[in-house]
């Protein structure tokens, strides 16, 4: 599989390397040997790019990510003579990439088929939630790097294709399981909209993050709770909880090898 971060980090290891060639010349001519070095600024030989790589990554990885940044016009070869020895080496747009620390957004796009930083957060549209829904945003998701979605949409028809079309494109959804209404024995259901749309982020191939609130009835979430994340949380204590939902995100880009998002207050400080 390539990924972004072990491309970023073979272009960051060969920044500001130099790889050298020795060559001798007229070895079956005693006296009259003689030896010539050359240079390639930015580059490794082969041995030298794989080496380190090795200890983290699968050789298949590794092979396709070089196959990709030459593709990409990232990296390219230093070749001494016709058949001689040649090395790796940066091109202009890998030196840039390896100086930024990441890709240009044009390139980013042809790593993923979905948006890495994307998390569609699935909870009911009223007052009594706006809270929680702006805390999650605003404090935890956002300023973080990450672009939240929702279902908000205008019309059923719109509001189907564009919830379907929102819950693919994110890589991570979230579900705000809040009270709606109040059952017989005391406890809550909450929006029938919200089952469904966990019902689609699993034809997806999503793995839901639940959050749900105290009071909801167990028989409505214990299906859920066993086969998808589920974090309870209370109206007092969701500040603390929410803020584990962004480190589960974190893991979860690790362990896929991509890079974490920038924060928002360094984007806007670029």
């Amino acid at each position: 599989m390539v990924s972004e971060k072990i491309c970023l980090e073979i272009l960051q290891l060969m920044r500001g390397r130099r790889a050298t060639c020795t060559q001798r010349f007229n070895l079956d001519q005693p006296g009259k040997e003689t030896v010539q070095e050359s240079h390639a600024e930015d580059s490794l030989t082969e041995a030298n790019l794989f080496r380190p790589l090795l200890s983290r990554y699968d050789l298949p990885v590794i092979e396709a990510s070089i196959r990709w940044l030459q593709l990409g016009a990232f990296l390219s070869k230093t070749e001494w003579g016709l058949r001689g020895p040649w090395v790796h080496t940066l091109t202009d747009s890998g030196r840039a990439v390896a100086d930024a620390g990441s890709f240009p957004e044009e390139d980013r796009k042809l790593f993923y088929r979905i948006d890495p930083y994307a998390v569609f957060v699935a909870h009911q549209f009223n007052l009594d939630d706006q809270d929680l829904i702006g805390y999650l945003r605003e404090e935890v998701l956002e300023p973080n790097g990450f672009v939240v979605l929702d279902g908000r949409a205008e019309g059923v028809e719109e509001f189907r294709h564009a919830i379907l079309t929102k819950i693919q494109k994110a890589r991570f959804f979230v579900c705000l399981l809040t009270q709606r209404a109040a059952l017989e024995s005391g406890a809550f259901v909450s929006s029938v909209w919200l089952y469904q749309e966990i019902g689609a982020a699993m034809a997806y191939e999503k793995k839901p993050l639940l959050l749900v609130e105290e009071g909801i009835d167990r028989q409505y979430v214990g299906e859920l709770q066993m086969v998808y994340e589920y974090i309870p949380f209370t109206r007092s204590n969701h500040p603390k909880v929410f803020q584990s939902v962004l480190r589960r995100l974190q893991v979860d880009l690790d362990a896929a090898l991509i890079p974490q998002p920038k924060p928002a207050r360094d984007t806007q400080g670029d």
